[in-house]
């Protein structure tokens, strides 16, 4: 992905909400990345305090975190970003040290931002961004993250090709005012299968790091990309229903599914010192509550299985998975 940016001339800022590892973030200092995405407060007080020293905060600001704001923009590069008039209007009454702010734009997805045809209320933000000595404008943010539904990679392809069309006429209306503005985007189906990113300024993707069933249905990766699985220990044998019961269920895994063929919550694989085998044929994660997970398969397997056995779970989220696990990591 470092590469890819490097080729495409654009600014690689990865989010490391995935893999929350300052030991993984060195990985990333290797490629020659100094800026970088978080999704908290926190977790900005956890890379900061590791010697990140530029980091976008990619969740809507929020109030309530006004006191960590200060704090951070006090000792690093901080950016936050908005949607909103009022929340503009916040930032100036509170900040105590300048910070950059992007706008999100919604060019799709529907969870966050500022519709990109909403143009009256975007230039009424970026009207009183001109003003102000507490905030400097960066420039238009978005998470096109309506490719995790997309059905095939030229769909992907389509809506990373909508939304720079809709940030790049933005971003040519303001260039005047403000001459360096930047166009940030970042979900990693767009920027796995797209090969040139030229048109953005900066991308921020963070699932590629582990990657997952989900990007593996998506097409942005072959299953011997992914890069994290979850160990279960094997706490029930059924024979007669050809069913492993195993110690993993929502608390490890999130109930994040794939519809194929009923709920599929993950594909199993066995485990060696140094990662996992292939998937095991006809053998899938089929049913998650709380703590337990019921894995059907086939006899031929199942008779080769004894309790205590630990058998791997490649998840369908590896963001969620990383995240309800990520004080049990093993690196290997």
């Amino acid at each position: 992905m470092a590469e890819k940016a490097r080729k495409s001339g654009v600014t690689f800022r990865p989010h490391f909400k995935t893999h929350q590892s300052t030991r993984i973030a060195e990985w990333f200092r290797d490629e020659g990345v100094e800026k970088i995405t978080v999704s908290s407060a926190d977790m900005a007080d956890q890379f900061a305090g590791a010697g990140w020293h530029d980091i976008t905060i990619a969740f809507p600001a929020n109030p309530l975190e006004i006191k960590a704001y200060n704090r951070l923009s006090r000792n690093i590069t901080l950016n936050l970003i908005i949607d909103s008039i009022e929340l503009l209007h916040y930032l100036q009454k509170n900040l105590h040290h300048a910070v950059g702010l992007f706008v999100e734009i919604d060019c799709g997805y529907g969870r966050s931002g500022i519709p990109f045809e909403d143009q009256k209320r975007i230039d009424h933000i970026l009207h009183s961004c001109r003003t102000s000595e507490k905030y400097h404008f960066k420039g238009f943010l978005t998470h096109a993250g309506n490719t995790y539904h997309a059905n095939s990679k030229d769909e992907i392809r389509q809506i990373y090709n909508d939304s720079i069309h809709e940030l790049r006429r933005l971003k040519e209306g303001f260039l005047h005012v403000f001459p360096e503005l930047i166009i940030s985007t970042g979900d990693t189906p767009s920027c796995s299968i797209v090969e040139d990113l030229s048109k953005a300024d900066e991308i921020r993707p963070g699932n590629f790091v582990y990657f997952d069933l989900m990007q593996l249905e998506l097409g942005a990766c072959t299953f011997g990309d992914i890069a994290v699985s979850v160990a279960c220990p094997v706490t029930g044998i059924y024979p007669k229903r050809n069913e492993i019961l195993i110690h993993g269920g929502a608390v490890h895994l999130s109930k994040e599914y794939l519809a194929k063929n009923g709920k599929l919550f993950g594909l199993v694989v066995q485990l060696s010192e140094n990662g996992w085998s292939q998937a095991i044929p006809g053998t899938i994660l089929t049913s998650i509550s709380q703590e337990h997970g019921i894995i059907s398969t086939r006899p031929e397997f199942l008779q080769n299985i004894k309790h205590g056995d630990l058998l791997g779970i490649i998840p369908v989220h590896s963001c969620l998975t990383a995240n309800l696990l990520k004080d049990s990591m093993r690196i290997i």
